[in-house]
């Protein structure tokens, strides 16, 4: 019977399993695979584990070696015989490749043995690390990123599900970008904002990937290697390393080939594989016996569970998991994880509920003058212009990151009536879900009716005016911010609204009708607040939106999340879940992160009055709801939320068509173009350099809008005097010059 000694690695999004023989050659195949896969963290590596064991079909486990960030937590559920850090474990793997020969480089066309390893980068799931080596391949220096996973593969997962695309393509597309968007690189939230925004200008898939890879590397290359010299030769492994993209943007930025060693995605476990063996065979004292192994053979057909305690020690209040095995209907304690000090071993400290969690005193007025018990059933409207808009019909287009709402009205002798709102999927790709909008808005036009105007706002609401009009000025087909169209439609529902609440998919904004004018505030480069960090743990729990909120509320004792920046907040949830916190717990904290970062942020210092309109696809969570009722203390009648979905999520598209209907009634007249030479064109974006003849500057990156191979509109955040890239193009001289940059081989 064949001996071998099993290396696991556990990390945040993903389990590896390898072992080796006796003489130290590997047995069976290795084993990778994401937990997102699976119900939970125990059933992932017990699918690894089997797949791996069944691979080896005449074994006995002579040791077990265990590393990754859940170690601990399942070195007591499998039976580890040791555990080492990552940092340990990547540069005993590599050591294990490089003395059996297996790392080799090409030169001149062919390959060589390398005999030395200079640096290490290693990039998984929600880790980054770099380790340099010494001239006798001994580790002098490591670094790590923080608890944020800037720079890391969960980022990439992201992205990759954000555009509709699989890892696999996201690899083979960013290689064939013609030029890198630039994309800032300062933090995670940062770039994927960056990323959604040159999505809703239309700029091509591939050049935004290979800036995201970019942005990796640099980001990388700033936070973990900081001023440490990087000897070559340079190894590049983790599950990133998969990706292309970011080998040739490791390159472009080091100057140097970077070297993918063979079964990078599972050095660590390899590591430890080779370690277990050694001190096996070794007799090291370390281990607990030399000849047995704490290796659990039942552990397939056990039951395991997890319990969240809390710690009363003192001021850090730390929330405790303890796992436990399920035995005879007992359940018996294994460990007790998370606690920052010797205080939460304590049993005294230990207790079932958490410490007083002290809520955000948020000031509200109330005015017994104001009605905050109606919500309007008809829309007043009437505009005070020279012409009635009874009959005609007007749509607006709310261009968001996550979705792109449509909505589309008809004028009545009082106001309007709505007769469609809907929304489809942006899938970054904002011209054709504009597009996709129109097509809606036409089969919900009726028969030989004509619109009298469409309103357009959102990031892309530039880009979805430029499409369907022909000039800017004196049309009712207005391009209008997301604070006037967000407080029309809160005005038309809610008459006396005082405060408007809007959270989206990355944006969120607070809105105040004072006496004086309106007062507004919105979140600056961060989605903490916002709902695509609860799309993102949504998808990680694998929880359908739609039932989120309802499995949240079943929570009785929520986690507390870090809620100041989304990268931290979803890093603490990943944490939590590998410890064993319950998943409604996790995502009801999740809820009171979004609703105290919310109000901390752009609601800090602000006074609010009722009543108050919550608007965007997020306050159609009912976790997300309660939280907000709860922390300011409001009634249904105070806190107001659109019992039709619609009316909530395409709040924008509403407020802009009827402010094209106010325009219209004003005397401006439509310049549509109409649904048939839309929807028959074809639209895409160039990135140009442009150098003007009488211009001294040249500038880069610059975009242009085309409709059929001619420029209509282009975008660039520069001052330009001759009027270039700003907007929809309605000079002749500035179309001509466009169309100078493109056919004279200057666009990139």
């Amino acid at each position: 019977m064949e001996s071998v000694y099993i290396g696991v690695d556990i990390g945040s999004a993903t389990v590896k399993v390898v072992g080796l023989s006796s003489q130290g050659d590997m047995l069976g195949k290795p084993i990778y695979l994401r937990h997102d896969q699976f119900p939970s963290q125990v059933d992932a590596l017990k699918h690894a584990l089997k797949d791996y064991l069944n691979s080896v079909p005449d074994y006995q486990v002579a040791g077990t070696g265990i590393t990754g960030s859940g170690r601990e937590l399942n070195r007591h559920i499998i039976g580890g015989d040791i555990t080492k850090t990552e940092i340990y474990a990547h540069a005993k793997g590599i050591r294990f490749l490089l003395d059996k020969g297996l790392l080799n480089r090409t030169r001149n066309g062919e390959k060589e043995k390398l005999t030395k390893v200079g640096s290490i980068i290693e990039i998984g799931g929600q880790d980054s690390k770099v380790i340099v080596f010494d001239e006798q391949n001994t580790p002098i220096y490591f670094n790590m990123n923080t608890i944020c996973s800037a720079g890391t593969g969960e980022f990439l997962k992201q992205l990759a599900d954000e555009a509709g695309i699989t890892l696999q393509e996201f690899s083979e597309q960013a290689v064939l970008a013609n030029r890198s968007a630039k994309i800032d690189a300062t933090c995670t939230v940062f770039s994927r904002r960056d990323f959604r925004h040159l999505t809703q200008k239309g700029v091509p898939l591939a050049d935004r990937l290979a800036g995201i890879c970019d942005s990796m590397v640099t980001n990388y290359l700033t936070n973990v290697v900081k001023d440490q010299h990087l000897p070559e030769p340079i190894l590049f492994q983790g599950g990133v390393a998969f990706n292309q993209g970011v080998k040739k943007a490791f390159e472009k930025y080091l100057g140097t080939e970077v070297i993918i060693p063979p079964h990078h995605d599972i050095v660590g476990a390899l590591g430890m594989a080779a370690i277990i063996r050694e001190e096996k065979q070794r007799g090291n004292n370390s281990v607990q016996s030399t000849t047995t192994t704490s290796f659990k053979e039942d552990f397939f057909t056990r039951e395991y569970t997890s319990q969240i305690r809390f710690c009363h020690g003192c001021q850090n209040a730390c929330e405790l998991s303890q796992p436990m095995e399920l035995i005879n209907e007992e359940q018996i304690i294994l460990d007790t994880l998370g606690g920052r000090c010797e205080g939460a071993l304590q049993e005294k400290n230990i207790r079932e509920y958490p410490q007083t969690l002290d809520m955000i005193k948020v000031p509200v007025l109330r005015d017994a003058s104001v009605n905050t018990s109606i919500i309007q059933q008809e829309y007043n409207s009437k505009g005070n212009g020279i012409r009635s808009a009874k009959g005609i019909y007007f749509a607006g287009i709310d261009g968001g990151s996550r979705g792109t709402k449509y909505a589309l009205i008809k004028g009545t002798e009082n106001g309007i009536e709505i007769k469609a709102v809907g929304s489809v999927e942006t899938s970054g790709d904002a011209i054709k879900a504009i597009q996709y909008a129109l097509i809606a808005l036409e089969k919900e036009l009726p028969y030989r009716a004509v619109l009298g105007g469409i309103g357009t706002t959102g990031s892309a609401g530039e880009l979805a005016r430029d499409m369907i009009t022909t000039k800017t000025k004196e049309t009712s087909d207005v391009k209008v911010t997301e604070i006037l169209a967000h407080t029309t439609w809160a005005k038309t529902m809610v008459p006396d609204v005082k405060v408007i609440m809007d959270i989206g998919g990355n944006d969120t904004k607070i809105i105040s009708i004072q006496e004086h004018g309106i007062e507004f505030a919105m979140n600056d480069k961060c989605a903490a607040g916002a709902g695509a960090f609860i799309e993102a743990i949504s998808k990680r729990f694998e929880v359908p939106l739609s039932e989120f909120g309802k499995m949240a509320l079943t929570s009785k004792a929520p986690a507390r999340i870090s809620g100041r920046c989304a990268v931290f907040g979803e890093s603490d949830i990943i944490h939590k879940a590998r410890a064993g916190f319950p998943t409604n717990d996790l995502l009801m904290g999740l809820a009171y992160s979004i609703c105290r970062t919310y109000l901390s942020d752009i609601g800090k210092g602000k006074v609010l009055q009722v009543p108050i309109v919550a608007q965007g696809g997020t306050f159609l969570n009912q976790a997300v709801q309660q939280t907000f009722k709860e922390t300011l203390q409001l009634s249904d009648h105070e806190f107001i939320i659109a019992d039709d979905p619609k009316l909530v999520l395409g709040a924008g598209a509403l407020g802009a068509a009827i402010l094209s209907k106010e325009a219209y009634e004003k005397g401006s007249n439509t310049s549509f173009k109409g649904f048939n030479h839309i929807l028959s064109s074809h639209y895409k974006t160039m990135t140009l350099t442009c150098k003007h003849d009488s211009c001294e500057r040249t500038c880069n990156g610059v975009i242009s809008l085309l409709e059929n191979g001619q420029p209509i509109a282009g975008y660039k955040s520069i001052n330009c005097e001759f009027g270039m890239f700003d907007g929809l193009i309605e000079r002749q001289d500035v179309k001509e010059h466009t169309q100078k940059v493109i056919k004279g081989g200057l666009a990139i």
